[in-house]
């Protein structure tokens, strides 16, 4: 399945004109929360800085990055932050209900879309999971960070941080 997906994404990916890049205004981003009957749209959330995180039930990495995240979005919500950010997962699953299994067992506090058709991962051209991109209050990319290893969360930390300060 890994394969499949990563193979239509690169496909589709041939015919989008561009990949997402830093200091480029993010694109449309909009999905079927996927515990809730209602849409999200990125465009919603501008004036708060987004963290978005792209991850399927079947990646090894996601068992940990969902969970620290959440952790981090307590930690700042906590620390004084609670209407600067948000963060949005992106899940790729072809099934939605694999989706669904994972986060009763993972569970997370911040809003989760589902993309089965690899269509949101088309557009930002993932190349592996997962993958957070940090869009800053006004709707550009600042950062791109590819994988993820507990160790890495302090750096995520310190990114969204001086994001939400207005920091390059």
């Amino acid at each position: 399945m890994t394969r499949w997906i990563f193979a239509v994404v690169g496909l589709l990916g041939a015919v989008t004109a561009s990949a997402v890049e830093l200091g480029q205004v993010a694109p449309e981003t909009r999905g079927e929360r996927l515990l809730y009957d209602q849409t999200l749209d990125l465009a919603d959330l501008r004036g708060k800085t987004v963290l978005l995180d792209f991850w399927a039930s079947w990646c090894g990495p996601c068992k940990q990055s969902l969970p620290m995240l959440d952790q981090l979005r307590s930690d700042l919500v906590a620390g004084g932050y609670p209407d600067l950010f948000e963060i949005v997962a992106v899940n790729l699953d072809e099934n939605p209900e694999a989706a669904r299994r994972f986060l009763k067992r993972y569970p997370v506090s911040y809003p989760v879309i589902a993309d089965p058709e690899a269509s949101l991962a088309a557009v930002y051209k993932i190349p592996t999971m997962p993958t957070s991109f940090i869009i800053n209050p006004q709707g550009v990319v600042t950062w791109r960070h590819e994988g993820f290893r507990p160790s890495e969360i302090s750096e995520i930390r310190k990114q969204l941080v001086q994001t939400m300060n207005g920091q390059p």
